[in-house]
């Protein structure tokens, strides 16, 4: 508000609270947040390449989350149901593309530990390229639960063949990993990993077993 304003309106009786007079002058400061991102540790040496045209292709055709995920907010478990957004922090990215992401490098590195290295894919395949085994995945449970200390992951999945010459195989997994030292927002993320680190062994083991060849 200009000073002639105020005094004209002075003249005539009126006048307006201070904090609406100084509204227009100044903002309060826009507090930016510490954005998190989950990392996909270790990563490979700088200028390593693998030739994995002879290797099989798994397709990872979907990972579905629990929709409370489908937002930047960082939760936690408070106890009885309830969950709360961890102040001043958010994911860098959407959860429902970094934990497919993530899950196909854990799972590729997995069939890698095994000795049966794998080309893992997300939703679309290249040209040329056919599925040796489908895979989906569906999350039902991830969040920490700082009250008690743990990181809580609950999913099922399921491992096909394509061409028919393997019976499907299922899974499920439920697990709780301890909060390593504190509840921090740094130490849920690295929470975060282990599990979904865990959860991708597990699927490549399912995958591995239906890679064999049928007895008899």
């Amino acid at each position: 508000m200009t000073i002639s304003r105020r005094r004209m309106l002075s003249g005539l009786g009126l006048s307006l609270p201070l904090g609406l007079t100084l509204a227009g002058c100044a903002a309060a400061p826009t507090r930016v947040p510490h954005l998190l991102r989950l990392e996909a540790d270790p990563e490979p040496e700088l200028g390593a390449v693998t030739d994995l045209s002879a290797a099989p292709v798994w397709h990872l055709q979907r990972v579905q989350l629990p929709a409370y995920l489908d937002r930047e907010l960082v939760l936690a478990g408070q106890g009885a149901g309830a969950l709360q957004a961890l102040p001043e922090v958010r994911w860098a990215e959407p959860l429902a593309e970094a934990v497919p992401r993530l899950l196909r490098r854990d799972l590729a590195r997995a069939a890698a530990e095994a000795g049966q290295p794998a080309q893992v894919w997300g939703a679309a395949l290249p040209a040329g390229l056919r599925a040796a085994l489908r895979l989906r995945i569906d999350i039902e449970r991830l969040e920490a639960d700082r009250g008690a200390g743990r990181m809580r992951l609950a999913a099922i999945w399921g491992v096909s063949d394509p061409a028919g010459r393997q019976a499907a195989r299922a899974g499920q997994l439920e697990l709780a990993e301890p909060l390593a030292g504190d509840s921090s927002a740094e130490a849920l993320v690295a929470a975060h990993r282990r599990v979904l680190q865990r959860l991708a062994q597990a699927v490549a083991a399912s995958c591995l077993r239906a890679a064999q060849p049928s007895a008899g």
